[in-house]
């Protein structure tokens, strides 16, 4: 497995020494290199001596304006992770005298390289090992000796520099770079891109406490036109007690902390249920909720099978309120838990849990005209308490509220019909969960990845508008009832999430998507 080498390589690496550098040396395979000095993030000159400590040392010589070095990254990053376990030492180099310290560390910070690249601005270290292109390694062994030298191309599968290290460093000879980059002929610079990005992650109470309620339970959030965050929530002395009530909260732009929730429509008369804040595609915002019907009183948890839609406007970003009107149908029965989604025609797609002809199950509103006008959709008896997406090919992806798996349909039809209710590969209790379609077209849903307990409470994300699921994430894992989320992409690309905590409070966590996407940082 010696390699040989490179009659294109060595003339080249020759006729670039022998034009753009004085007179060197240049070091044969097997002789013994000597110590070389090279320049540090400031300037300083820092002398690299061989060690017997060290099984070896890997120059790499690269260039952050090379389009072979970028192509070539992640070899190197996958061999570094497999030789640093032998004991070899790591060295970026980088021989020509336009790239600035600042420059290289951008790069090497921003492509996840977890070894330093240092400046040879002269080429007098390339020179010295033959070195006139990028990206290419010297391999020097513990007893100071240069033992290959070449790219990083593969021949029949192996690396002649993976070769020389996993053979104990034998010597091997020379190779050609991949479309290799002229240490001589650095580029322009660039505009570096960063992999692995910056997460953003934080997490508060809505409130801590509120006067004459108790527990707190199936919280919606929306961005009102104005760029204000709307929290809605109902609370009391116990699920649904005479007491209950909705409340709302508003955190304005810019703020960390909400302000003081606002009692909206207090019971026992009417006895509010569940609702759900949305803006409208004429960036009304609308409340709609469910007004429990049945006699009082009512046990714990009682009455969700008789509730009547009422609905709410505001046209100053929920500072006023229009009066609360019954909604749609004074005849259906439904119960609402997760915002519409706007669709590329202009309607706005609602979904409901419902009983319909005696059977429950899931139905969904469709308001023409950006919320003007609003109709009955399909109904499906596959699952409740539904959360929805738009593809890109304009059909409509659901996800439906079951144990011991979420269920899944789809609408061809912009939610007049949908297809059979199948189970999908998420987990559920039988517990409330959301979803929602972030601006770059990628979905992300929050809910209990669990067969029996509202802990965890998980969030995943999809890159296929929802046929396969990344390994989802926990928002909460500690004992208790951490339920019925709700999430949001705002204008600014975050991603907000609320929902019940412990049922004591509720609940809000802004992230961007990096933190869904890099786990861990490379170090």
């Amino acid at each position: 497995m010696h390699g040989s080498g490179s009659l294109k390589f060595g003339l080249l690496c020759s006729l670039i020494l022998v034009l753009c550098s004085p007179a060197f040396a240049v070091v044969e395979l097997g002789q013994s290199v000597g110590e070389f000095s090279i320049l540090d993030a400031r300037d300083n000159a820092l002398v690299v001596t061989t060690s017997p400590k060290r099984a070896a040392i890997a120059i790499l010589f690269l260039s952050a304006r090379s389009d072979a070095v970028d192509e070539s990254l992640e070899t190197i990053n996958r061999l570094y992770r497999k030789h640093r376990r032998l004991g070899v030492v790591y060295l970026g180099i980088c021989s020509n005298g336009v790239e600035t310290a600042d420059e290289l560390g951008i790069f090497a910070r921003n492509r996840g390289l977890i070894f330093t690249i240092y400046r040879d601005p002269k080429a007098t270290v390339a020179g010295k090992l033959g070195i006139a292109a990028v990206p290419s390694v010297a391999l020097i062994d513990s007893n100071g000796r240069l033992v290959h030298r070449g790219g990083l191309e593969s021949k029949a599968g192996v690396l002649a520099f993976d070769a020389a290290v996993t053979d104990k460093v034998t010597p091997r000879g020379e190779g050609a770079a991949i479309k290799p980059s002229p240490i001589a002929q650095p580029g322009e610079k660039r505009e570096e891109a960063d992999l692995y990005g910056a997460l953003s992650f934080s997490s508060e109470l809505v409130f801590e406490r509120i006067p004459g309620a108790a527990v707190y339970h199936c919280s919606t959030i929306a961005e009102a036109a104005n760029g204000d965050l709307l929290c809605l929530w109902y609370g009391g002395s116990y699920e649904s007690a005479d007491d209950q009530t909705l409340f709302l909260a508003r955190r304005l732009p810019g703020k960390r902390i909400w302000q003081t929730p606002q009692a909206l429509i207090k019971g026992p008369e009417p006895l509010p249920g569940n609702g759900v804040i949305f803006v409208d595609g004429h960036k009304r915002v609308w409340i709609v909720w469910c007004r429990m019907e049945d006699a009082r009183p009512l046990g714990r948890g009682q009455g969700w099978d008789n509730c009547r839609l009422m609905a709410r406007v505001s046209n100053d970003h929920g500072m006023t309120w229009s009066d609360d009107t019954e909604f749609l149908d004074d005849t259906l029965r439904a119960v609402p838990r997760n915002p519409p989604v706007y669709l590329a025609t202009g309607d706005l797609v609602l979904p409901l849990e419902a009983i319909v002809n005696g059977v429950e199950g899931s139905i969904f509103l469709i308001g023409s005209e950006g919320g003007m006008r609003w109709r009955q959709g399909g109904f499906t008896p596959g699952g409740s308490q539904p959360t929805l997406v738009q593809r890109n090919d304009q059909s409509l992806f659901a996800l439906m509220r079951k144990a011991p798996r979420l269920t899944q349909i789809e609408s061809l039809d912009g939610g007049e019909t949908w297809s059979e209710a199948v189970p999908s590969v998420l987990r559920n209790p039988d517990a409330g969960i959301t979803m929602t379609r972030l601006a770059n077209g990628h979905v992300v849903a929050v809910f209990n990845d669990s067969e029996s307990s509202r802990t965890p409470l998980s969030i995943a994300r999809s890159l296929d508008e929802g046929r396969t699921w990344e390994t989802p994430l926990h928002l909460e894992s500690n004992p208790g009832e951490y339920s019925y989320p709700c999430v949001i992409q705002t204008s600014d690309a975050k991603v907000h999430v609320t929902y019940t905590y412990r049922r004591y409070a509720i609940k809000h966590v802004e992230l961007n998507e990096e933190w869904l996407k890099y786990i861990e940082r490379p170090n």
